[in-house]
């Protein structure tokens, strides 16, 4: 069989080009961060406005939610959110990174200097390869201009990354909190909430192998009732996910949330589930 023609040999070395592997599958095919119509970095934020409310009857809620993602290759040792608004003082503030492995997270921090611990250990999904890890900042200092920030450790400064923030007002603290990652769109048990008017978050990274730079758009759908904020698909390779978060009116209310996307996912895939007490 001849060989293709050039123009036909070209169209062929542009479409093995464009493929992308997922986050936790880099080796088996190379990056293309940086080529024409890839992102190196996507981000957003919103600000929410509460209702007027005496401080003694207003509810937990969130204010604020960003995101920050970077593709495999692109040289981002710090990945940053931009800037939102939010309290001045006594928020906490839910920071969840996926990145390429677990070697990839050197620290997480905001511009305020306040103290993020983490929410159990860092763990592992995507065969074990990728990373994720879940920090709570407790009487946030804040303000207009609010950012938070993954620092990578050296020599992973072109790992891909993503990092979530949701913000709420009017917190006590958290109650019940689960991890998953054996099932691949929800826990692997059910959360149980701990008490009445809580907001229970829920943040999904898809071990999603499926899009690639041609068709990038694969879009992840949040559970029934629950209010999305924010997704970056996998089509740039950046440890995809996206958070989302529901009212509960009762205590001991059992959640079991499946999220969904256009594209098949593997089963390992990650979820946290945590519960904001008012």
């Amino acid at each position: 069989m001849p060989f293709p023609s050039r123009p036909l040999r070209g169209l062929f070395v542009a479409l093995m080009t464009i493929t992308l592997a997922a986050c936790g599958n880099r080796s088996a095919t190379p990056s293309i961060a940086g080529a024409a119509g890839v992102p190196g970095y996507l981000a957003a934020a919103t600000a929410y406005t509460q209702a007027p409310a005496s401080s003694s009857a207003r509810p937990a809620a969130v204010v604020a939610q960003a995101y920050a993602a970077n593709s495999a290759g692109t040289e981002l040792p710090v990945l940053t959110t931009p800037p939102v608004t939010i309290p001045a003082q006594g928020a906490l503030a839910l920071v969840q990174v996926l990145a390429q492995s677990p070697a990839t997270l050197q620290a997480v921090q905001d511009n305020q200097g306040n103290v993020y611990s983490r929410l159990g250990p860092m763990q592992t999904y995507s065969d074990q390869k990728a990373g994720t890890a879940l920090f709570v900042g407790r009487d946030v200092k804040g303000g207009p201009g609010q950012t938070w920030s993954l620092v990578k450790a050296q020599g992973h400064g072109a790992d891909e990354a993503s990092l979530y923030v949701v913000v709420l007002s009017g917190a006590s603290g958290i109650g019940a909190w689960g991890f998953s990652n054996t099932t691949p769109y929800g826990l692997r048990t059910p959360l149980e909430t701990t008490a009445a008017g809580s907001i229970v978050v829920s943040f999904w990274g898809p071990a999603d192998y499926s899009s690639s730079a041609r068709d990038p758009y694969n879009p992840y759908f949040a559970p029934s009732g629950w209010t999305l904020g924010g997704q970056n698909d996998n089509g740039y390779n950046q440890c995809s996910g996206a958070y989302a978060w529901v009212r509960v009116a009762a205590a001991r209310t059992v959640l079991d949330p499946q999220w969904s996307s256009k594209k098949s996912v593997k089963a390992n895939g990650s979820m946290w589930l945590v519960e904001v007490r008012r």
